[in-house]
């Protein structure tokens, strides 16, 4: 095994982001939301048939990328339980609440385990993030983080559910109405709480400073938690709440949250080949030396490049084209399936992307 080079500041700075802080500025959140501004118009102007065949698109390969995660990591053997064991009895369940005729129940179930897991995607992505600086800059800190990402969730759950309490997407489903008073009291508090969490570092270094005098001391939150946190407000508080006049708008939100998560799971696949290939001694490919040296010589090597997003796009694309192909038979015993494996992605995506998981 060759010897690993102290990582220099300029290459310790580009670890602390995913590929770069401007491209993960784009494709984590500002771009992302940015994004979901320009769908808004073209559903506005020309309707969702496109945003429609997109989310369709994207969402297998969404489903895909885990699967490329779970098999890359070989996590049945280190989790056979969350990765075998759960999912099984997920799809069990799926069938059996089919069959019975739950329909109402089902839809239930998947609109707020949607709004839970694209929500604990984001706090997940903005945690990566947080421990690249060591983790939460104090408790304050994390109680703020925490609170900035699941306040905006129960804010958009209550919204929706009080303007749109009979459907979602297009079929009935229990609605969880607390009444308007109770959405406007949410909304206030989720924005006076995103405030906080922006301007506490802010205040706190400007109380250090004139208690100590000290400039060195100063708390840092790392950008991308911070743009991340912002996104994830802006796309729950567009996406339900314009999606309870228009479920058009929902589909905005879930493309953003599938572009986010595929960049991400293709981010971790690629560091994961940096890290393996700077630690092999002897490697054919163009990690040769160091990390700092290799992390850079592979942001310029378009051949690396193109062969790990082809390995990279197996799970994917199978995953695209199983879908397709089950469409086009129409079986009625295949339905539940798709339902089922959905619940199985949201289980999947709470497991395999944890602290534990790259531990164990």
């Amino acid at each position: 095994m060759t010897r690993i080079a102290p990582l220099t500041h300029a290459s310790a700075q580009r670890f602390l982001w995913l590929f770069s802080r401007r491209v993960d500025f784009w494709l984590a959140s500002a771009g992302a939301s940015a994004a979901i501004a320009a769908a808004v118009l073209v559903v506005l102007w020309h309707g969702d048939r496109e945003i429609d065949a997109l989310d369709f698109v994207l969402s297998e390969l969404h489903l895909g990328a885990t699967y490329q995660a779970v098999i890359r990591r070989r996590l049945w053997q280190r989790l056979p339980v969350d990765v075998l064991a759960v999912p099984l009895v997920i799809l069990a369940m799926t069938y059996a609440l089919s069959m019975s005729g739950q329909t109402v129940l089902l839809t239930s179930i998947a609109m707020y385990a949607a709004i839970w897991h694209r929500g604990r995607q984001s706090l997940g992505v903005a945690r990566f993030y947080q421990r690249g600086m060591g983790g939460p800059a104090s408790p304050v800190h994390d109680r703020l983080f925490q609170g900035a990402v699941y306040l905006p969730m129960l804010a958009a759950l209550l919204v929706y559910a009080n303007l749109a309490p009979l459907e979602y997407e297009g079929e009935p489903y229990f609605a969880l109405n607390s009444g308007a008073d109770v959405a406007v009291v949410a909304v206030i508090a989720a924005a006076l709480w995103l405030i906080a969490y922006f301007a506490w570092p802010h205040w706190r270094n400007r109380a250090e400073r004139l208690i100590t005098g000290a400039r060195n001391n100063a708390i840092r939150v790392h950008p991308g938690e911070r743009w991340v946190v912002l996104a994830h407000a802006v796309a729950f508080g567009s996406g339900y709440a314009l999606g309870a006049s228009n479920a058009s708008f929902l589909l905005v939100l879930a493309v953003h949250h599938e572009v986010q998560y595929l960049y991400f799971a293709y981010a971790m696949s690629r560091r994961s080949a940096i890290v393996s290939g700077a630690c092999t001694s002897g490697t054919d490919g163009p990690i040769r030396h160091s990390y700092s040296t290799a992390l850079s010589a592979r942001e310029d090597d378009v051949r690396f490049e193109l062969k790990h997003a082809a390995s990279f796009l197996v799970w994917p694309v199978i995953s695209f084209g199983g879908a397709v192909v089950g469409g086009w038979f129409a079986l009625e015993w295949l339905a539940p399936l798709g339902m089922g494996g959905l619940f199985c992605h949201y289980w999947l995506d709470s497991r395999i992307w944890t602290r534990k998981s790259f531990q164990s």
